[in-house]
């Protein structure tokens, strides 16, 4: 636990001094970047609208890699106490969320949320990742850490990170 959160804390400070964030706007335009620490490399995320799934309203945003095959979706469920995200790439769906303990990694509870079939996204999802990704951070983190960090997250949650990485 302890290396998970000397990892977590490296992670954290290289997206500090790496990163550049101008969404704090809200303007649609307005883009966060950062470097991965994967095989991915760089990322830019870019607030692209917004998402209904029933009559919930999600703010969505779109995360590029530079050596990535597809981008990754991420939506934002904005709540009084807490924000919870939705992340989706053509395989695989995962919810980051925020609880006691901090914020972190688990499968998506709510079925209303899920659009790929569970089989697929068991497949691709490392359940040792998401076991070490449970509690990314101990304590409540700004709606722009919290998509810095998954851009930088995510990718490690895959069996095989090949399958989201463009073949060269």
């Amino acid at each position: 636990m302890k290396r998970v959160n000397l990892i977590s804390g490296l992670i954290i400070l290289v997206m500090i001094f790496s990163g550049s964030s101008a969404m704090a706007s809200g303007d649609p335009a307005d883009v966060l970047t950062g470097k991965s620490l994967t095989e991915l490399g760089e990322y830019q995320i870019t607030e692209i609208g917004t998402e209904a799934i029933g009559k919930e309203s999600f703010r969505k945003f779109r995360v590029e890699y530079e050596n990535g095959q597809s981008p990754v979706t991420i939506l934002l469920n904005e709540r009084k106490r807490c924000n919870d995200f939705i992340v989706r790439s053509s395989v695989m769906e995962i919810q980051y969320v925020c609880r006691k303990s901090g914020f972190g990694a688990t499968t998506i509870g709510n079925s209303n949320y899920r659009q790929l079939p569970e089989q697929t996204n068991q497949m691709f999802l490392s359940q040792e990742a998401l076991r070490n990704q449970k509690t990314i951070v101990n304590k409540k983190v700004s709606v722009e850490n919290a998509l810095g960090l998954i851009a930088c997250y995510y990718p490690l949650l895959f069996e095989n990170i090949q399958n989201i990485a463009a073949q060269k």
